[in-house]
């Protein structure tokens, strides 16, 4: 009897190989790489936004992977036409010309619901699978910040900010006025906004862990959100601060990015290359590792539950946004005022390294917002809102993954 039964499990073990033989794919014959492009409405039911703007993104992006002339990985595109219309569509080469295919349309808004974002990623995987994905998304950025949270957004300018940077112009100069992601209509948050929560629930329920999400918006370089998305993708790309209208030089870094194997340094460093020529020479950007936040988390926590940071120190710190009451401060420069202990500073500026893997700024930076320059002293790639006294700071950042994590 113990034969038999031998013999027999022995025929179903050599089944099960079999047929795991024979059903087994070679991986190198998958797409190695999806990127998806994801540019919803960014105006309201009467303005286009920043929709010619995002034209101008897209046809870079062609023109790199004509200048290429070939494509090794998958590229689809989500464009808003319209506050009511949207189109899934991937980009092809085929005889060294550009191709659309069309793969599938939209209506309404969907797409600032969870359960509209997951809909569409998993629509990109039906048709473009990949072992990896990145997601580039072009729109209006306010931050972690909830929009609901906004009654005024983002109007309420700071105002001693409405001077010159100097080498610029002379002091008392009018400040020339220049779009950021911020031009366009903002005003419409709660049709056309969403929620950095909603992104990471809509993410996840696709299933999907990025490669890298990078925000072609503004004030996204930020703890609060890359904290929130540590569990859907590897790295943040992003601004501490507004980007230009233009966005980001896609002709120059799209190689970079395109690839399984992303080069991030060179994505910063042609990021700089660009703006520090360009007619409006402010930018910053960064790439944070969201894998590394835990530690830095725990850092906090030890910092936070030790020391209280000094109001009276707020205008002290390096704020780099242009909003009346500032939102977004360095996230070091924060801490150093805050943590009176070496071995705790050191610590952190350790895991700080850790997570931020590459990140550039030109000298000053400009706010559309305050129509004014600020000039950059203490610069650590990443943000921080703890401090923030600005009423919006105040209803949401405790809600927050990273408050949690931290406090």
């Amino acid at each position: 009897m113990k034969r038999i039964l031998y013999l027999f499990y022995l025929l179903v073990i050599i089944m099960s190989f079999s047929s795991c033989t024979e059903e087994a794919e070679d991986v190198t014959t998958i797409n190695q790489q999806t990127t998806i492009v994801f540019m919803p409405w960014s105006g309201s039911a009467s303005d286009r936004g920043l929709y010619s703007y995002f034209q101008q993104n897209l046809d870079s992006i062609e023109s790199a992977i004509k200048k290429k002339g070939s494509m090794s990985n998958r590229v689809v595109v989500f464009l808003s036409k319209s506050s009511s219309e949207s189109e899934l569509y991937e980009i092809t080469l085929v005889n060294k010309e550009i191709q659309h295919t069309k793969l599938k349309t939209y209506s309404g808004n969907l797409y600032t619901t969870a359960e509209g974002i997951a809909q569409i990623l998993n629509d990109v995987k039906s048709n473009a699978f990949a072992l990896n994905y990145g997601m580039i998304i072009g729109c209006h950025g306010r931050g972690w910040t909830y929009k609901g949270d906004w009654t005024d957004y983002p109007y309420n300018a700071k105002s001693r900010f409405r001077q010159a940077s100097s080498g610029k112009a002379k002091a008392g100069a009018q400040v020339p006025y220049y779009p950021t992601r911020f031009y366009g209509s903002v005003s419409d948050l709660n049709n056309y906004a969403t929620d950095i929560e909603t992104l990471e629930q809509g993410i996840a329920n696709a299933g999907i862990k990025m490669q890298y999400v990078l925000f072609d918006d503004c004030y996204m370089a930020n703890i609060e959100t890359a904290y929130t998305l540590k569990n859907v993708t590897n790295y943040l790309i992003g601004s501490t601060s507004e980007i230009m209208a233009i966005g980001m030089p896609y002709q120059t870094i799209w190689s970079s990015l395109a690839t399984a194997t992303p080069n991030y340094a060179t994505v910063t460093s042609s990021f700089y290359d660009f703006y520090s020529k360009y007619q409006a020479p402010y930018g910053t950007l960064s790439v944070i590792d969201c894998r590394k936040l835990d530690n830095l988390a725990a850092i906090m926590k030890k910092i936070n539950n030790t020391y209280k940071f000094d109001s009276s120190e707020l205008d002290s710190l390096q704020v780099l946004d242009g909003f009346s009451q500032g939102i977004f401060y360095d996230m070091k420069d924060y801490v150093l005022h805050l943590c009176k202990n070496n071995d705790m500073l050191n610590d952190f500026s350790a895991d700080l390294q850790q997570a931020v893997k590459s990140t550039v700024h030109t000298d000053s930076i400009y706010s559309a917002i305050s129509n004014g320059f600020i000039k950059i002293n203490q610069f650590s790639g990443v943000t921080i809102s703890d401090p923030s006294i600005n009423s919006v700071a105040l209803k949401g950042k405790e809600k927050t993954a990273w408050w949690k994590a931290t406090h």
